[in-house]
């Protein structure tokens, strides 16, 4: 086993803003004497690839220079490979991308010399992570969450963005465009909602935001109270509820007060289950992954991550 790290940069991150950086990290880390190799991702999950083929040549130690996204992608490969059991990797970000909101939760600071400070430093914690399963064209898929999942409005909004990704177009405005589009266009849909094997709720529903974290969308609150290291998952869920409602009760979601507006419901679950009727797009860390129905249980302290807190 290596004490190096392995450095994957996301090609895709932040519209390219961390291979331009490279340069300007790969200096900090030297001058902090860290230790590492460096991989760039040339593809979509390519960093999932990275981190397996990592750990299978002894590192244990993985720094991701992007965003929320390529950390889903590397958790992703850490979590589904057997070569070493998860908790004994340490995951490190470089926050470049778009929203960094598991940075916030861990309170990772943006600027290159004071983030590879933190990261020299070497204080770290296990946090839990959660598995999702979900349906992807048709057949059975599994992916792993570090941050928050959801359903409904919000999913279908990462739906319409990940095609736009696809296309080559991303950014803060493809982002807005497509928050717009779904929000004229979503109507509310039956759900069953089960939570430890209890029917939690039954009933129309707009949105449905599942968290290991607390933040999303670059610093919404959408499950204010979740711990990443209580072994619970939190959930809220919106129930159907006016748009013009919505609007003026945007300021909740960045107050933490979300959970005051009458039409929404929280509770912590080990183990969520969720179906609706038509179908819904499901999303995990900003990354769609699928449709309902999901079945998401929490792991206990699953991997071991480089904090600020």
């Amino acid at each position: 086993m290596s004490d190096s790290w392995k450095v994957i940069v996301s090609s895709l991150s932040g519209s390219g803003k961390a291979g331009s950086e490279w340069p300007k990290i790969e200096d900090r880390l030297e001058a902090r004497g860290i230790s590492y190799t460096v991989s760039f991702t040339k593809y979509r999950f390519h960093a999932r690839e990275i981190a397996i083929e990592a750990l299978k040549e002894g590192l244990r130690q993985i720094i991701v220079v992007g965003g929320d996204g390529a950390l889903h992608e590397v958790l992703s490969g850490i979590m589904s490979q057997s070569e070493v059991p998860s908790n004994q990797v340490t995951l490190a970000i470089i926050p470049v991308g778009s929203g960094n909101d598991w940075a916030r939760l861990h309170e990772i600071p943006k600027g290159l010399d004071d983030v590879t400070d933190v990261i020299a430093r070497g204080k770290s914690v296990l946090q839990d992570v959660a598995k999702v399963e979900s349906v992807m064209n048709g057949t059975p898929f599994v992916s792993y969450m570090v941050n928050i999942g959801g359903l409904g409005f919000d999913a279908q909004v990462c739906h319409n963005f990940d095609l736009e990704k696809n296309e080559g177009k991303a950014g803060d405005a493809q982002y807005l465009k497509c928050l717009l589009k779904g929000f004229m266009g979503y109507d509310s849909r039956p759900f069953r909602i089960v939570t430890d094997g209890n029917l939690f709720y039954e009933g129309d529903v707009f949105s449905v935001a599942m968290g290991i974290g607390k933040y999303s969308g670059g610093g919404m609150m959408q499950t204010p109270d979740a711990i990443f290291d209580d072994g619970l998952i939190d959930l809220t869920v919106i129930k159907d509820i006016p748009k013009s409602k919505i609007l003026r009760k945007i300021p909740t979601l960045f107050t933490g007060k979300i959970h005051e507006v009458k039409e929404v419901m929280q509770t912590r679950a080990r183990v969520i289950e969720i179906s609706a009727n038509p179908e819904s797009f499901v999303e995990v860390d900003g990354e769609a992954v699928g449709f309902s129905p999901i079945r998401v249980e929490v792991i206990p302290a699953a991997i071991r991550v480089i904090t600020n807190l």
